[in-house]
């Protein structure tokens, strides 16, 4: 019986170190990221991404396997800022002087608002979720980050007497989780709520459970 054939080893791609290569490389992440939001994931090409970024399918190779190293390279760039965002709004120091309720109904604005970037390519990001392990351990690593982040802010009010929670870990979750999700639902899920009126709701909720006095 004949031995399975190897798989082909993978083409090493360009680490750009000039000015000029980098600029190629960020044309192409730009230019994926038009064709991801116009067409969907599945119908943008290779060809496409190269044609939109004014090279060679060639070109577009030298820099990334495929179009989903492209599409997890922006994930990485667009969720990052998100995140980043997030977490500078978490940070204990930042509630010191600041009136609690107004501290949260900030940060859900934030979150709500960050939704309405790029729609289409956020719902290409959830799809991949759901269907690429790389995509999901890239996204749920940025989620564990921003978690991390509330319990480390809901520490520091425990200690400040401000809330009574006991639970820190689960309370974070639910906080994250709930957040998450209804953004979600409400920017790329096409709901009918208005985004600033649901801003104001899920708000008044975290306060209330947070802040029950």
């Amino acid at each position: 019986m004949s031995p399975a054939p190897r798989a082909a080893p993978r083409r090493e791609v360009r680490v750009p170190q000039q000015a000029r290569s980098r600029r190629t490389r960020e044309r192409i992440l730009e230019a994926a990221a038009a064709c991801f939001e116009e067409q969907g994931y599945d119908e943008t090409t290779t060809a496409a991404i190269a044609r939109r970024a004014g090279i060679a399918v060639g070109s577009v190779y030298d820099y990334f396997h495929d179009k989903r190293d492209i599409l997890l390279e922006i994930l990485h760039d667009t969720v990052e800022v998100v995140a980043d965002l997030v977490v500078q709004g978490l940070a204990p120091e930042c509630w010191q002087r600041a009136d609690a309720r107004a501290s949260v109904r900030n940060l859900v604005h934030q979150v709500f608002h960050a939704r309405k970037v790029q729609p289409g390519l956020q719902r290409i990001m959830w799809e991949r979720f759901f269907k690429d392990p790389e995509f999901r351990a890239a996204t749920e690593a940025i989620e564990d980050r921003v978690r991390g982040a509330i319990e480390t802010l809901l520490r520091e009010l425990r200690a400040r007497g401000q809330i009574r929670i006991d639970d820190l870990a689960t309370a974070a979750f639910v906080i994250q989780v709930s957040v998450e999700w209804i953004s979600s639902r409400l920017v790329l899920g096409g709901s009918r709520v208005e985004v600033d009126a649901a801003v104001e709701t899920a708000s008044d909720m975290l306060s209330r459970f947070l802040f029950p006095t």
